[in-house]
């Protein structure tokens, strides 16, 4: 298996989000604070295109047809189109634009913000698709067929149904006792996984398989001193084909998990600094690093930001297979 490899002009600033392309195995979509969406060629590590186009940073980038949405804290919610040659403003929020994603069953880009509302964009109609009022600040979102994941402030995560935005399917309270810091739909949307700035995940299931939620600890580290330390867990991203995920944490390392027979597979280690965003290739062969401070910590020195893109060999990330029960 070749070894990971660091992409060439990386952003300038920090790193908020990355995204693959949902068929294309290598086209890479990037956010950062520099006011920038940068498009990569994983493979070639190449930068196939940028635009400027955001008056703030970027926090949310997403796929969706031919074309690539972001949106940032200058409120405005863009459309990159023309085989990524252009930008056309498709709407705004009263608030930043703190999530994005793309429903691709119901050819909609969805944007959380602050203004505590969730919005839907049709492209192919002017105006808003849906606005839905929700009763604090979106802190993230994920997709995943016809399924919405969203994380609020004050620990609320609600389900929608993207075909009929109008009232959730679930809302319930995070099992994690600090704020979510992200929020991934299992493929399938059988349930979700959440990850607390404290240290903790949580795997929670949907509808009747709610029995089987549980959570654990994680991107912790005993100091020199033998005080704990523990760090946020910033990013979430589950395997396309095994369904295992991983966790990125402001410890600089990232750890790969088996959600069913709950155990860690793997764990790399040696990034410069703070996990800030992940994602994994269509294929499932690539897993996008983002290493970039998070400022957890204030304002310090750290080490410039980073993209890393690591091949993933398909024994590596297949769950372990169940071992019999034991005859009684």
């Amino acid at each position: 298996m070749s070894k990971q490899f660091e992409l060439s002009q990386p952003p300038g600033d920090g790193v908020s989000s990355v995204r693959f392309h949902p068929a294309d195995d290598g086209a890479l979509l990037i956010g950062s604070w520099d006011q920038q969406v940068r498009l990569y060629d994983a493979h070639g590590n190449a930068l196939r295109a940028s635009h400027h186009a955001h008056r703030a940073a970027v926090l949310g980038v997403a796929f969706g047809g031919e074309r690539a949405f972001s949106g940032g804290l200058d409120r405005r919610v863009l459309a990159w189109e023309g085989a990524y040659t252009q930008t056309r403003e498709i709407g705004r929020h009263d608030g930043e634009v703190s999530a994005l994603e793309y429903a691709a069953d119901s050819a909609l880009a969805l944007t959380g913000s602050w203004d505590r509302t969730l919005r839907a964009w049709d492209c192919r109609a002017p105006g808003e698709a849906a606005r839905v009022p929700v009763e604090e600040r979106i802190y993230s979102m994920s997709a995943q067929g016809p399924l919405l994941g969203v994380a609020l402030a004050g620990r609320r995560i609600l389900i929608y149904d993207t075909r009929r935005l109008a009232d959730p399917l679930e809302s319930r309270e995070s099992s994690l006792k600090f704020p979510t810091r992200c929020l991934r739909l299992m493929p399938g949307g059988r349930g979700f996984v959440c990850a607390s700035v404290e240290g903790r995940v949580a795997v929670e299931y949907l509808g009747d398989a709610a029995q089987g939620n549980y959570a654990f600890k994680c991107h912790r580290r005993t100091g020199d001193d033998g005080v704990d330390l523990v760090y946020p867990v910033n990013a979430v991203a589950f395997h396309p084909v095994h369904h295992t995920f991983v966790t990125g944490g402001s410890d600089g390392a990232v750890s790969l998990w088996d959600p069913d027979n709950k155990k860690r597979l793997k764990q790399y280690q040696g990034y410069p600094t703070a996990i800030a965003a992940l994602d994994f290739n269509a294929s499932g062969t690539l897993l996008a690093v983002a290493a970039s401070y998070t400022y957890d910590e204030g304002e310090r020195d750290h080490p410039p930001d980073s993209i890393w893109i690591k091949p993933v060999a398909e024994s590596e990330a297949r769950p372990k297979a169940k071992r019999p029960a034991a005859d009684p």
